[in-house]
């Protein structure tokens, strides 16, 4: 279908030239082409689709196990624990890698990318403060400079863990407050307002800013983080009781260059305009055009919980076409001009151009490429156009009435010119356009074409070398939507194109200087660089171990993983720009990593860290190129001091200490004094500028246990100070003996996503810091106490455990013997589950059976889930209702695995089912105990109609106070 009808020729072109118009899937028409340009104009497939970091956005929750499958979503919000990624404030930045790489094994096969919010309260689920961190107050826990510093310091850990992670497609801040939302609503601060202090937006805006130069970073309110250039999450999005988030993201307009995001808020408010669930609102046009507005008004380039909506419902569908049509960017191909017959090595011109025609931009620069395909699809040759696709702008100034952009998008249009390597065979190819993720150099972001071919790659003619094209045959093109081939990959060299790309660009960047050591482990070393220029603009770097390549970077920071303990590393850098030309290397820099153990014999202090003494003028700065993110200035000029405390050394004797610091002047000095003791004199030559580490080191006398380190200078200023690290193999204090193996081992209890472990605990020559865990052979946390309980696990699953134990020196225990455990079974295998409050479906809303699940009244609200169970409190109140509204004729129980905060609850409230009412005490005879257990009520005996049981009921109102926790309800 859609045969191609030859057409005039649309450029300004002596020789004659064969066009045509593609539409449908199909075949086209065999024509020939004389010599000289071709142009083709393109048709807009009604299709919608997937494409990266754009759509539809589902959730992957605290406890959910894997990301689910929804048919326009590429990109997953995922909530994580604080406490997954660090625990102790000496956790390395590995941990978060190790972390990462479990959590997401295997999504760039799926072209998944990821956005990340770590929080440390999830209401109803937990919370998930770091040790070291005050956390007994509600409120006055978010005020500490404690929390403050910390929080500064991870964050440098999560741009090295993520800024160069291409399954990360941006990250939200999190962190701070409820749901890291950075607000603490319903409790207030002292001044009256729930959101983040001015003070934790600077520290924490330029924490981000230091960490994230290759990902975009998002925050929760407009009005938050003012001076930062962030974008927004509008987790009440097109809410009509907060109105007034949306108009300050409309009047923030930071949406050309800062992604804005949200969540269809389906929990509270004024739901008439949104139908009260993602199918109320897609499944009803008025609608699903409410939300549009909102979208194209706020330039809007993903949404979340509207993802969840029921695809094989057909008007329902309609509006999620329609919807991610406009969500994010929709690049659409207007027209192609190309040289139809190539010499070889001569020029092949080919332009394009392109409307922008959805919600949004894309915010990164990928690379457009030109392909010459064979017979087979196989490439021939491929090149890179010099074009910036960050540039492809949406319309402006959305017009609800006649549902367009008043201000209409540009034609964008791209040329290149490309020489075709002589080693290309003569013989007619397929000439097609893609746009390429870097991580792999593959297709990726699609064009919203009908001319397109499995894979990614949008074909727009035929092309001849040395010859005239034998036809204009496209073949048979394939569907956007149901091609789910594409993927990237976590390494990335140089570009292997043919010749130079698009507008005939040869030179290369300029060589990165000032290579330098920013931070090491045993396993990591971390780098940074001053950034080349370029004529055109730099496209990354390479980065070469001792001359092999090991690996790339957008920004001008690396860092280097698995490594040797104690082995010297060099290190040099090479820019790139787009067309593939590639500087020579910059200076080189060598490194010896620290020795085995994780910092087994060398323990690190950062100087920021809230433990320490800091007096005088002393203060904490930004320092990105700080270990930990910071660094403290002004100690000296008499009144300035740092002091380090809890230094802990094995044994009493002689250390090696090293001190990094930073000296933009000639050589400056500090007095050090251990424990109170005389102070001596240290030297700290000039490191080259203020943004520059060096290391200066010397011997010092510690007592075993607990030491402290002071800085001064009575006459003149210091240096900044980044950190100290202790050398703990330096003299006979050593401490090389591990804590005895973790003994009896044992799972102690159960639920369907979790499992407790519990052990006798360690003993060791000097202290048991923790113990680390592991499931199945992997890492799965640790634990200060000798328990542990391992949560977001698949229910009526077995594993096995084991558990090793740790000291401060790094020294770490065998492994304990294994301990197996198997998760309650959600429902049994012939059960009708009604809902196991694991959260998917989010709460409240629906239940397991899709019908519609809430409940109000409560002390709490609508309840919370909390460790995969609903949590009830109340106080002569509260109601919950699910609907069953179907046939349970084929069981004969129901089953409510309960607990209850105190024992006894199961005459505190009524359940009504089927017309029958009772308490549950009265419905099943058991009792309500403090463990969860299985209340068993007899349908037939109690009187329940099976065959028209409607909605089932629990009212808490007859005159008690208690809390109730709710694991599971179903049928059997």
């Amino acid at each position: 279908m859609g045969k191609r009808r030859v057409g005039p020729l649309l450029c300004a072109a002596a020789l004659s030239a064969f066009a045509w118009w593609g539409g449908g899937t199909g075949s086209g028409t065999v024509a020939h082409a004389a010599v000289g340009p071709i142009t083709v104009n393109l048709t807009e497939s009604s299709e919608a689709f997937k494409n990266p970091i754009m759509g539809f956005r589902p959730s992957r929750y605290i406890n959910d196990s894997s990301f689910a499958d929804r048919e326009y979503s590429d990109i997953y919000k995922h909530y994580i624990k604080y406490t997954d990624l660090e625990t102790d404030a000496t956790d390395s930045v590995q941990k978060i890698k190790d972390w990462s790489n479990a959590a997401w094994a295997g999504i760039e096969n799926k072209n998944i990318k990821v956005v990340p919010r770590v929080v440390i309260v999830y209401p109803g689920t937990g919370e998930f403060w770091p040790n070291g961190v005050p956390h007994d107050d509600p409120v006055n826990e978010w005020l500490s400079d404690t929390l403050k510093s910390r929080l500064v310091a991870f964050i440098a850990k999560l741009g090295q863990a993520w800024d160069n992670d291409p399954r990360v497609a941006f990250v939200e801040l999190g962190l701070y407050g409820n749901w890291g939302e950075n607000h603490i609503y319903p409790n207030k601060f002292p001044d009256g307002t729930d959101r983040i202090p001015l003070s934790f937006q600077t520290a924490l805006g330029d924490a981000y800013t230091a960490a994230f130069h290759n990902k975009k970073v998002l925050v929760r309110y407009p009005e938050t983080f003012p001076d930062y250039n962030f974008g927004i999450q509008w987790d009440s999005f097109a809410l009509p009781d907060d109105a007034a988030g949306g108009n300050g993201e409309i009047s923030r307009d930071t949406w050309r260059t800062q992604i804005n995001s949200g969540e269809v808020a389906y929990d509270w408010g004024d739901q008439s305009n949104l139908g009260g669930s993602p199918d109320g609102t897609l499944g009803n046009a008025s609608h699903t055009n409410y939300v549009i507005d909102w979208i194209m008004n706020t330039h809007t380039s993903s949404l979340g919980w509207i993802s969840d909506y029921t695809a094989s419902n057909s008007s329902v569908e309609a509006g999620a076409t329609a919807m991610q049509k406009v969500l994010g960017y929709r690049f659409v191909l207007n027209q192609a001009t190309f040289t139809g017959n190539v010499t070889p090595g001569g020029t092949m011109n080919v332009s394009f151009q392109v409307v922008n025609k959805g919600s949004s931009p894309f915010y990164y620069n990928w690379p457009v490429e030109a392909s010459l395909l064979k017979s087979d699809g196989s490439i021939a040759w491929k090149g890179l156009f010099q074009a910036d696709i960050r540039n492809w702008l949406p319309g402006t100034n959305w017009n609800s009435t006649n549902r367009s952009y008043s201000q209409a998008p540009a034609t964008n249009t791209v040329n290149g010119s490309f020489t075709i390597p002589t080693s290309v065979p003569n013989g007619t190819y397929t000439l097609a356009l893609s746009i390429l993720d870097p991580s792999g150099w593959k297709p990726s972001v699609r064009f919203a074409n009908t001319n397109y071919y499995a894979g990614g790659r949008t074909p727009i003619g035929k092309v001849g070398i040395g010859m005239d094209p034998a036809n204009q045959n496209l073949g048979t093109f394939a569907s956007l939507k149901s091609d789910n081939t594409l993927g990237y990959s976590l390494q990335s060299g140089a570009y292997d194109g043919g010749a130079s790309g698009g507008s005939g660009d040869t030179q290369a960047p300029t060589a990165p200087s000032n290579l330098v050591s920013t931070g090491k482990t045993a396993s990591t070393v971390s780098l940074s660089w001053s950034a080349s220029t370029d004529n055109v603009g730099v496209a990354g770097y390479d980065i070469y171990r001792s001359g092999t390549y090991a690996g790339s970077s957008t920004g001008t920071s690396f860092t280097d993983t698995g490594l040797q303990a104690q082995t010297t590393y060099t290190y040099t850098v090479k820019a790139k720009d787009a067309a593939g030309n590639v500087s020579n290397a910059g200076n080189a820099v060598s490194v010896t990593t620290d020795a085995a153990g994780g910092g087994g014999t060398s323990v690190t202090y950062e100087a920021e860290a809230s433990g320490n003494t800091l007096a005088g003028g002393a203060a904490t700065a930004s320092c990105s190129a700080c270990s930990g993110g910071s660094k403290v200035g002004y100690v000296g000029n008499n009144s300035g001091t740092l002091q380090f405390n809890g230094v802990n050394a094995p044994a009493s004797g002689t250390y090696t200490l090293t001190i990094s610091y930073l000296n933009g002047d000639a050589a400056r000095s500090a007095q050090l004094s251990v424990n109170g003791g005389a102070a001596t004199s240290l030297s700290f030559p000039s490191t080259g500028g203020w943004s520059t580490v060096g290391t200066v080191q010397t011997s010092v006398q510690l007592s075993a246990g607990n030491n402290t380190l002071k800085l001064s200078n009575a006459s003149g200023w210091a240096p900044d100070f980044d950190r100290i690290r202790l050398n703990t193999g330096s003299s006979g204090g050593t401490d090389t003996q591990a804590p005895t193996v973790p003994a009896n081992v044992a799972v102690t209890s159960a639920t369907t996503s979790s499992l407790t472990l519990g052990w006798s605990p360690s003993t060791d020559n000097v202290g048991v810091t923790g113990y680390d865990v592991y499931r199945n052979g992997v890492y799965a946390g640790t634990t200060a106490a000798a328990a542990y309980t391992d949560t977001g696990l698949a229910s009526g699953t077995t594993y096995s455990y084991t558990v090793k134990a740790k000291d401060a020196a790094g020294n770490v225990s065998a492994a304990s013997g294994a301990a197996s455990g198997t998760t309650n079974a959600s429902g049994g295998g012939s059960a009708l589950l009604l809902d196991n409050f694991d959260n998917s479906p989010a709460w409240p809303g629906s239940n397991d059976l899709g019908k519609w699940t809430g409940a109000n009244g409560f002390a709490n609200n609508a309840g919370v889930l909390e460790n995969g169970a609903l949590k009830l409190q109340y106080n002569n109140a509260g109601w919950f209702g699910s609907d069953v509204t179907q046939s349970i004729t084929g069981y004969s129980k129901l089953i409510v695995r309960i607990k209850g905060a105190a024992g006894g609850e199961e005459s505190q409230f009524h359940l009504i089912l089927g017309g029958a009412e009772k308490t549950l005490g009265a419905f099943s005879g058991d009792t309500v105990t403090t463990s969860y257990k299985d209340i068993s009520i007899d349908l037939a005996a109690n009187g329940v109609n099976r065959a028209s049981p409607g909605q089932l009921q629990m009212s808490f109102w007859y005159g008690s106070a208690g809390t109730v926790w709710i694991d599971e309800i179903r049928f059997e």
